[in-house]
């Protein structure tokens, strides 16, 4: 009897060191304070105001989702050991708009952190997105994001190396093809260029703004009796006016009303169930964010020191 109390009492003492292991670094990990930026005010009067998903990457190495009303700054704990990306995609569920259609707002830590508060700014959006880019393609070529050298790469996007139509507008680079080139042979400037596109007039029929899912494109305006003039290229891009979401490429378009535009199933699925799993020097990532950000993918973390 009392060998099988001593056994049941090693069994508790090894799941309770067991329990205290995979939360210490969560319960002892300091929180921060998210700062949000505001949305331009052209989205704010086609759309009204906005909620954020807010992503990021725990102490204990897994994927952190959290729905933010806006002007909230929610805390948050996030991994220390290595530059790691924050990202919030707004979305408004009054007009059917989900997360990821609208450009995000981003930061990466710890660059972008001030005392106890972590700054996400729409630039920073750009430097979070090229991360996971960059990190669904590492385990394939051993390049990962928390070695790149992010101060360089933010000096060179503000500096007159860079087409100025990029400079103004950063969105308007394919940076998941550049993250792709970028693991498969290293950092290349010559890249860092606008997606080729060709001016085309779409016969729509709307008078007022529209606006760009960049929040760096200025609105345009559109006269009544007019057809509605864009630049378009390969891929689709959206706008989006009170007139509804236009969907174009330089072949096709199409105008969903208000009233009528639902998000299609892809895009409904856009944030699924995650699963993060920590092992060591490892972070398995599943998701279904699209385009490409943290797909079935894995990429090894650095060894601690």
């Amino acid at each position: 009897m009392k060998y099988i109390i001593v056994k049941h009492i090693l069994i508790l003492q090894f799941f309770y060191i067991f329990f205290l292991s995979a939360c210490e670094s969560e319960v002892f990990a300091p929180s921060y304070q998210v700062e949000l930026p505001q949305i331009p005010e052209a989205w704010r009067d086609i759309l009204g105001s906005p909620r954020w998903l807010l992503v990021w990457i725990s102490p204990a190495g897994t994927k952190k989702t959290l729905e933010v009303e806006e002007n909230q700054s929610p805390a948050i704990q996030v991994l220390e050991e290595w530059t790691n990306p924050v990202i919030a995609y707004p979305f408004w569920t009054t007009r059917n708009i989900p997360p990821d259609i609208m450009r995000p707002a981003g930061a990466l830590f710890p660059f972008d952190l001030e005392g106890d508060q972590i700054r996400l700014t729409w630039r920073g959006g750009i430097d979070a997105t090229l991360y996971l880019e960059l990190a669904a393609q590492g385990s394939e070529t051993n390049r990962y994001p928390y070695y790149f050298n992010w101060i360089r790469f933010r000096e060179l996007l503000e500096s007159n190396d860079i087409n100025e139509t990029l400079r103004q507008d950063p969105w308007s680079a394919d940076w998941k093809a550049i993250a792709l080139k970028t693991a498969r042979s290293g950092f290349d400037r010559r890249r860092i260029v606008p997606l080729p596109r060709t001016d085309m007039l779409i016969p729509v029929q709307h008078k007022g703004f529209w606006i760009s899912t960049s929040p760096f494109a200025e609105p345009l305006y559109q006269e009544a009796g007019t057809d509605l003039s864009l630049q378009v290229c390969e891929k689709i891009d959206i706008h989006l006016s009170s007139a509804g979401i236009l969907h174009y490429t330089k072949n096709a378009w199409i105008l969903m009303p208000w009233e009528r535009h639902k998000p299609p199933p892809f895009i409904s699925k856009l944030f699924a169930r995650t699963t993060v799993s920590r092992f060591p020097h490892q972070l398995q990532v599943t998701s279904h964010l699209l385009p490409s950000s943290f797909p079935l993918k894995q990429f090894t973390l650095p060894q601690s020191h």
